[in-house]
């Protein structure tokens, strides 16, 4: 299994997500219940394979939504494909309207994990200058790191050849706006299947996510005190990609801020699924 680009093709994405987040806050009944999905529409374009073996790729985000809810009640909601006058006050909408038709570039080596990205600083920038005000949000939603992540499909790949039942494993930091996340995660090549018409590996993955390092950028600390990852993915060998990824996640955090410590469950899901016809 090999990520495979085709210099001059289009590979069109669509993402769900999903975060369900539960805190139990001090001397209130109830847990606070926040609930987060957004759904992204972007694509990745094969620039032409370097010197190396590996690829310059380019990514650009084409719709985007957001809507935020705690408890029964909406918060806050955008839609790229409305008018900008419906924004509001809304403080994540200039970042998401930026990020609608900017381009980032990966360079991969030979086996496509990624090695350095370009174009973050520029898309920030750009950003600022439309009036973005709010820097600590900015930098939360918007860096290197996680934009790795959306380019990141050949981590899941082993690096040797595989029959059904066989496993391998990937143990990799993540650096996030909570600090840095270590994931150690075990794949399995559970079978052969017929995925949206094509046969497909279907590879099963279960692991943990732990705290390495603490970040206190938000003015919190979080720590996971218990990570849980598992999913599924599936590749098809014809086109040489992961045609869609399941994953969800589940943790146990205490928080701390200056005033008092609490605790949370966090879940998320996330479906990624390559678009068919291009």
């Amino acid at each position: 299994m090999k990520i495979k680009w085709t210099v001059g093709k289009a590979f069109p994405m669509h993402m769900e997500m999903k975060q369900t987040t539960k805190t139990d806050v001090p001397n209130q009944p109830q847990p606070m219940v926040q609930v987060i999905n957004i759904n992204q529409d972007f694509g990745f374009s094969a620039l032409k394979q370097l010197d190396n073996g590996g690829w310059e790729l380019e990514l650009k985000f084409d719709s985007e939504t957001m809507d935020i809810s705690q408890g029964d009640r909406s918060v806050m909601s955008f839609n790229s494909a409305h008018s900008p006058d419906q924004d509001g006050n809304n403080p994540v909408a200039p970042i998401m309207r930026g990020m609608i038709g900017a381009r980032i570039q990966y360079f991969t080596d030979a086996n496509g994990k990624v090695e350095r990205v370009e174009g973050v600083d520029e898309l920030k920038n750009r950003i600022n200058a439309s009036g973005q005000q709010n820097q600590a949000m900015l930098n939360q939603m918007i860096s290197e790191d996680s934009f790795k992540q959306y380019g990141s499909f050949a981590d899941a790949m082993p690096n040797h050849a595989v029959a059904i039942g066989d496993s391998w494993t990937m143990n990799k930091d993540v650096s996030t706006f909570i600090g840095v996340l270590t994931l150690d995660i075990k794949f399995t090549f559970e079978n052969w299947e017929q995925h949206d018409g094509h046969p497909c590996a279907h590879v099963a993955e279960e692991g943990k996510m732990s705290t390495k390092s603490i970040s206190t950028a938000t003015g919190m600390a979080v720590e996971i005190t218990k990570g849980k990852i598992t999913g599924e993915y599936w590749y098809d060998p014809t086109q040489g990609m992961i045609v869609e990824a399941d994953n969800d996640q589940n943790m146990a955090l205490k928080i701390t801020t200056r005033a008092q410590t609490m605790s949370s469950q966090f879940s998320q899901t996330v479906r990624v699924t390559l678009l068919a016809g291009q």
